[in-house]
């Protein structure tokens, strides 16, 4: 009999995080069942039949009941990791992992799984919603219908076809990003961290990290969808924005410590690029003085492009993960500990 503890609360330093998503066993957003429930009703039979199972919300139910538990549906906290004996396997709720490693954690060989790709679709519309936008210079009118304006002129609007859409990290989001760009009659160019994978055949040009000036350089509209990790932080600088078009528009849905805030803001005052569309920055909240704030060729959102993700979708991933587990065989979105991902 495993045991398996799903700790559905969030440490309290995260509690409220902009950039963690607010987990709960016991509550929901309007119109979802509770995490706990969810679980319990979609518990498979034989599944059921292999496992003593602990759902709570209390800390401290959680602190005595990881002491034998092997595997964790949650947040491993130093206090839980200190107090198990038997912890084999943490199956995290969130996609990203910066917020959820620390030291002890990372040296430790317990085997970390994220919930990656439960956000890929809804982001993927949120970046042609920012390109669209941009694009088609939806800003200036809502701007102008805001105050009741009819301006008559010939605007700079453009097409996306014949435009070359760069994707920064070929993963889930990136790959559904990178997906769509055909309909729009785009070229595809992409980074991923195993360019030596088999390349989708709408894609014209697969590099390795190492390719990221050359996607800069011919992309039109180039998406940053990489994570977090000790290795892309400030990846995107002032001497990467120069290698862009003037005529280019960069955008992040990725992590915003991947672009170097001030060495975007100054390469859009100065024209080195021709726009952006972030929802990620390296500060959050977005200080309310600061100058992307009052640039109309810039779309701000506050960080939410993964929302109207069902919070169940977590469940999902954890259960078919429990199977293989049970079963011995490999888990799916195991994390290298060592870069995050």
């Amino acid at each position: 009999m495993v045991k398996v503890l799903a700790y559905l609360s969030l440490p309290k330093h995260l509690r409220g995080h902009h950039d963690v998503a607010q987990i709960s066993a016991t509550s929901a957003p309007p119109g979802e069942v509770p995490m706990g429930d969810y679980l319990l009703r979609h518990l498979p039979a034989d599944v059921k039949e292999k496992i003593a199972l602990v759902i709570t919300d209390d800390e401290e139910e959680a602190q005595r009941e990881i002491v034998d538990s092997e595997v964790l549906f949650g947040w491993l906290t130093p206090d839980l990791l200190r107090r198990a004996k038997k912890l084999r396997w943490v199956q995290s709720t969130n996609a990203s992992q910066e917020n959820h490693l620390f030291p002890e954690f990372a040296a430790s060989d317990i085997v970390l799984t994220s919930t990656a790709g439960i956000y890929d679709d809804v982001i993927a519309d949120h970046v042609y919603a920012m390109i669209l936008g941009l694009t088609r210079q939806l800003t200036r009118f809502i701007r102008n219908q805001e105050k009741a304006f009819w301006e008559r002129r010939r605007f700079d609007v453009s097409c996306l076809a014949g435009k070359t859409l760069g994707v920064i990290g070929l993963g889930g989001i990136g790959g559904e990003v990178a997906r769509r760009g055909p309909a729009f009659k785009m070229r595809v160019v992409a980074t991923r961290a195993h360019p030596d994978a088999p390349k989708p055949d709408y894609i014209d040009r697969v590099w390795g990290p190492d390719g990221l000036g050359d996607l800069l350089a011919q992309s039109d509209f180039a998406v940053v969808c990489t994570p977090e990790t000790p290795r892309t932080r400030k990846m995107i600088g002032r001497e990467e924005l120069a290698t862009m078009k003037r005529t280019a528009c960069i955008f992040n849905v990725g992590r915003g410590a991947v672009i170097d805030m001030a060495a975007l803001t100054e390469a859009l005052q100065q024209g080195t690029i021709a726009g952006a569309g972030l929802d990620c920055f390296e500060i959050e909240p977005l200080p309310s003085d600061h100058p992307l704030w009052a640039m109309e060729n810039v779309i701000i959102t506050p960080h939410m492009a993964g929302q109207h993700t069902p919070h169940t979708k977590r469940v999902d991933v954890f259960l078919d993960n429990l199977t293989q587990y049970l079963e011995g065989r490999p888990l799916m979105n195991v994390v290298d500990k060592t870069i995050w991902r």
